[in-house]
């Protein structure tokens, strides 16, 4: 299992169940804005080595009109679990969330993630 396969099925069970998950980009897949995302992207990391240290970033994107609350508490309950447990991984270091709003109003946070894994 990669360790993008460890982080999203450490962090899918946290989230409601209308997150779409994606990997490497984002794309609105509704035309509508009603529908939410998470999207993990690899972001680089050290050189792998014996102990491999990959860095992603986790966008939670909300819908349109409102859902700033909502997404905010999903990104928080992300981190607080990454801070307590690492799920399959050796060691989940998340950063603070980042609050960026979108063009068309919606709102988007965003995770730094640093991982340890063998």
């Amino acid at each position: 299992m990669s360790t993008a396969d460890a982080i999203r099925n450490f962090l899918a069970p946290l989230l409601p169940f209308d997150y779409e998950w994606q990997f490497g980009a984002w794309t609105d897949t509704s035309g509508a804005k009603v529908k939410r995302f998470a999207v993990l992207k690899p972001v680089g990391g050290a050189p792998a080595e014996l102990v491999r240290r990959p860095q992603f970033t986790l966008t939670l994107v909300g819908r349109g009109g409102g859902d700033h609350v909502a997404v905010g508490e999903h990104a928080e309950t992300c981190v607080q679990a990454m801070r307590a447990a690492s799920g399959s991984t050796v060691f989940l270091q998340p950063s603070e969330p980042i609050f960026i709003p979108t063009a068309d109003g919606r709102p988007m946070h965003e995770i730094a993630i640093s991982a340890i894994t063998t």
